[in-house]
């Protein structure tokens, strides 16, 4: 039997910003959000891939990375959230900012769905091919754990936000990041 080999590429590019503390009202000083793309992978039956596999393996991830960024951007300048890459606590006081609640909104029901939809393939899955006497059972009890869990991770991601929300409460002056957009602007600027 022939070996197997995953060949995985990640792109990361830093972007960097500030922040005047809402708390204490301090200036953050220059701070750095790593933005990651979502990591490409070929499959392939060799230790190393031949020069027009890894180009191909190249150009994934940076279209990968270019995604994350537009959409980072645009979150950012037209719709004011945030994503999590912003560090929001500051360095001064360790206190968040009401910015910081964005990032918390928009990435709240992510893994619940991924969880809910897993569990209804796997759900799916064992009833239609365990071939065994009590399918329905079996399929009931691995959809049951997803969902579960996907619960477990909403009601997780609501506890957090209910936290900061309470930690910002006090604040008088709500302010944003100020991102220096230029040093990924070829990304922006790329088709």
């Amino acid at each position: 039997m022939g070996s197997y080999y995953k060949h995985k590429k990640k792109e990361t590019i830093d972007v960097s910003y500030s922040f005047r503390c809402e708390q204490c009202m301090k200036e953050s000083g220059p701070q750095k959000a790593v933005i990651s793309g979502m990591e490409a992978e070929i499959n392939s039956n060799y230790k190393t891939l031949d020069d027009k596999k890894q180009s191909s393996l190249n150009e994934m991830a940076h279209a990968n990375l270019v995604s994350a960024v537009k959409e980072a951007y645009s979150n950012a300048v037209e719709k004011h959230i945030f994503v999590k890459a912003f560090k929001d606590e500051c360095p001064h006081c360790h206190k968040p900012q009401t910015w910081g609640l964005s990032g918390l909104k928009d990435d709240m029901f992510g893994t619940p769905i991924v969880c809910v939809i897993l569990g209804i393939i796997l759900g799916a899955g064992c009833y239609f091919f365990s071939g065994v006497e009590n399918n329905l059972m079996i399929a009931l009890a691995a959809a049951g754990i997803c969902f579960v869990i996907g619960a477990g991770s909403l009601v997780l991601n609501i506890l957090k936000l209910g936290n900061k929300k309470k930690q910002t409460a006090g604040v008088i002056q709500k302010n944003e990041p100020v991102i220096d957009w230029s040093s990924v602007q070829h990304i922006l600027n790329e088709r």
